[in-house]
């Protein structure tokens, strides 16, 4: 992602374990600073079977999936990520272009993407993990 980073202690909420912030359609977001898990809840728009949560963690794929209510509770809706800036943690990164949302952890490539396009969620791969054998990465 080509974005801004932005100062991440100025999302920091709920004593300092998350960071909170706000994407495009006001749909809330966290990256949780003890288990590096991260999502968003809201109405997602254009998302598989119309899920209104998405999660990830880490390490692998990000789900879409429903709950009947918000995953993630605030008073107001958390500090806005303003388009064309990025908020990181340890493996994830999560920015946004004013329009379409992606977060993905940088270990494997997993991760979602909230697009009134279409939500979609990101399957892992990195070459350096998962590749066809015999293949070696650093051969031309």
């Amino acid at each position: 992602m080509g974005f801004a980073s932005v100062k991440p202690s100025e999302f920091l909420l709920q004593d300092g374990s998350m960071y909170g912030f706000a994407v495009p359609g006001d749909i809330a977001c966290i990256i949780n600073r003890n288990s590096g898990n991260y999502g968003c809840s809201g109405p997602i728009p254009a998302a598989p079977n119309g899920a209104n949560v998405v999660t990830g963690q880490q390490v692998g794929p990000a789900g879409f999936s429903n709950a009947d209510r918000p995953l993630y509770v605030f008073e107001t809706l958390p500090k806005r990520l303003e388009p064309g800036t990025k908020i990181s943690f340890r493996n994830v990164t999560c920015g946004t272009d004013g329009t379409t949302t992606t977060c993905t952890n940088n270990y494997d490539g997993g991760g979602f993407v909230i697009s009134p396009a279409g939500s979609f969620a990101v399957d892992p791969n990195n070459p350096l993990i998962d590749r066809p054998q015999p293949s070696n990465p650093y051969a031309n």
